[in-house]
């Protein structure tokens, strides 16, 4: 690589190939995360609306409960969200949109569906499976329904569905066979809608529950407050030759602290702000890359807040 044979003599070009590597892995994972993220976001909401909920999050209990649904179950394609709430169960498969990823990725949100309308059914038991595309805009809806049918196709004929009614039909949810409906969501509005409605509306769940939970995160996000301070410091360390992070290292031990009894994110962020407060009249380095001093005692705290969550790891 010609930066890394310039980066002998010329600084700017050894720091690049650290640059490159650390945004290509940042973004590379991010998806994986994101997803993840939106997982967990509807665990939560739907735990905290009723505490009776069967959720699992291992695929051991997962596979038990729909095998319990269904008879022969054994898939192993996996399942997102999992609801049982006495003998009705919810699948919610979850996407962050449905503009990327091709054919393959679109068809297997509905990979366990198709494999549960080849096995019969258990009497008085409810099957809905939803799938929830966090945003609402997007240019391949109609491309995204229309793979869903195609792979479903095989099933769908001998019921007398349509490909003219499963298109028109799968936004508000479609009743597949008798107690198994099927439904395409777009937006986080209309998904919580869905398992409002699933629920029976139950008045501890509120319309902005989702936008709330995301609000909550937003105040105090380890990987973006991670990701900006780690840009600024590979800069740092790359072009300038310094390290914060070892001279907050040496600062830090010459006051004491304890983080072993904290439970809530509240305590690390009171006792970051404290010792940032006795860090600033000790940082003699001028190595911290903001003008004010509030900005400067912020990024102080911040930089501790990450120690925190090192030494928690």
């Amino acid at each position: 690589m010609r930066a890394e044979k310039l980066g002998k003599d010329y600084t700017l070009a050894k720091f690049y190939p650290s640059l490159f590597a650390f945004h290509q892995f940042v973004h590379s994972s991010y998806r994986a995360r994101q997803g993840k993220t939106l997982e967990e976001f509807i665990k939560e909401v739907l735990r905290e609306t009723d505490s009776k909920l069967i959720i699992p999050d291992d695929l051991a209990t997962k596979m038990k409960i729909m095998s319990n649904l269904f008879v022969g179950y054994i898939s192993r394609g996996d399942i997102d969200v999992l609801v049982q709430n006495k003998s009705e169960v919810m699948a919610i498969q979850l996407r962050s949109n449905v503009n990327t990823g091709g054919t393959t990725a679109k068809s297997s949100l509905v990979e366990v569906f198709r494999t549960t309308l080849s096995l019969q059914k258990v009497k008085n038991q409810k099957f809905f499976y939803h799938i929830g595309v966090w945003e609402e805009e997007g240019n391949q809806k109609t491309i995204t329904k229309s793979k869903f049918f195609d792979s479903l196709e095989h099933y769908l004929i001998p019921l007398k569905i349509t490909k003219e009614r499963f298109m028109a039909e799968i936004e508000n949810g479609i009743v597949i066979k008798p107690d198994i409906i099927l439904k395409l969501s777009f937006g986080t509005a209309e998904i919580l809608k869905s398992i409002k409605k699933w629920l029976s509306n139950p008045s501890n769940l509120k319309d902005t529950a989702i936008k709330d939970m995301t609000t909550r995160l937003e105040n105090w996000d380890d990987l973006w407050l991670a990701y900006v301070i780690a840009s600024i410091e590979i800069e740092m360390q790359r072009i300038k030759g310094v390290n914060n992070i070892k001279y907050l290292d040496e600062l830090l031990r010459k006051i004491p602290y304890d983080i072993s009894k904290f439970t809530k994110s509240e305590e690390y962020v009171e006792l970051a702000n404290k010792l940032s407060l006795k860090i600033i009249p000790l940082w003699k380095q001028a190595s911290i890359p903001l003008e004010s001093a509030s900005d400067k005692a912020h990024y102080i705290r911040d930089l501790i807040l990450l120690k925190f969550i090192s030494l928690k790891l």
